[in-house]
């Protein structure tokens, strides 16, 4: 990992999606990013993961790197399609190498946020106030990451349509792999917190049931039990009452 290159990461991401939009040192951002991606996700993940303790550190950091990897292993191909039927084409090498450093500054970010999640948890701070704050947390990386990625497309027609393309795709792939993935935090009610849950749906129900459950319509999700319902914490027939709080509890 280039020490160089993360300081410009840092410091510097127009040059960072300048030298990936010009083709130039893309070999050594992507593997500057990648080390970033590794330390800084796993990092963060291992303090969600630290909510509940024990084998949920090792396992929320595992999880938060992947998802972000599975992400641009499946974004990256998409992402240089929309890119040429757009009339912006690039190589691929340059694509991989910019989705990388987008992804490796959220991911430097995240670190950043490590510490201050961590000291709030060791003070006592509740479930779904972890949640909160670490949903706050990803979506500040993703600003940082949307920077590194719309200046990478580059000034011109059609940028505006591209940068919309690129984010929604990055949205759907990302948030339906830390939906597989989850859980990171653990819900306080269960004893013990399985590697991943059960599928429950998908990410895109999830958004679904937790905007009608913030209109205040509940639906059924057990025999016996609605969202909604005092007490109700989820149980193996359903999801709990914010179905995101599954994935904030380590996404984004």
């Amino acid at each position: 990992m280039s020490a160089a290159v993360i300081s410009r990461l840092l410091r510097a991401p127009s040059d960072i999606a300048a030298s990936c939009r010009e083709d130039r040192d893309t070999r050594a951002i992507a593997l500057a990013s990648l080390g970033a991606i590794a330390l800084g996700s796993a990092v963060f993940g291992g303090v969600i993961g630290s909510f509940r303790g024990g084998e949920q550190i090792l396992y929320a950091a595992i999880k938060v790197p992947l998802a972000m990897l599975i992400t641009l292993a499946l974004c990256a191909p998409a992402l240089h399609a929309l890119a040429a039927v757009l009339g912006r084409p690039r190589p691929m090498r340059s694509v991989i190498a910019l989705a990388l450093a987008s992804a490796g500054r959220s991911s430097l970010v995240l670190l950043a946020f490590a510490p201050v999640l961590w000291l709030l948890i060791d003070l006592g701070l509740g479930y779904h106030a972890s949640s909160v704050v670490a949903w706050l947390a990803y979506a500040v990386a993703g600003l940082a990451a949307l920077g590194v990625l719309v200046r990478g497309i580059g000034a011109g027609p059609g940028r505006a349509l591209t940068a919309v393309a690129f984010v929604a795709v990055f949205f759907a792939v990302g948030g339906q792999a830390a939906w597989i993935l989850r859980p990171y935090l653990g819900r306080p009610s269960e004893k013990t917190v399985p590697f991943l849950r059960a599928r429950e749906g998908s990410f895109s129900d999830a958004l679904v049931r937790s905007c009608r459950s913030a209109l205040g319509i509940y639906d059924r999700v057990g025999p016996y039990r609605t969202q909604g319902t005092e007490g109700y914490e989820g149980d193996e027939e359903g999801a709990a009452p914010g179905d995101l709080g599954d994935l904030t509890e380590g996404s984004r």
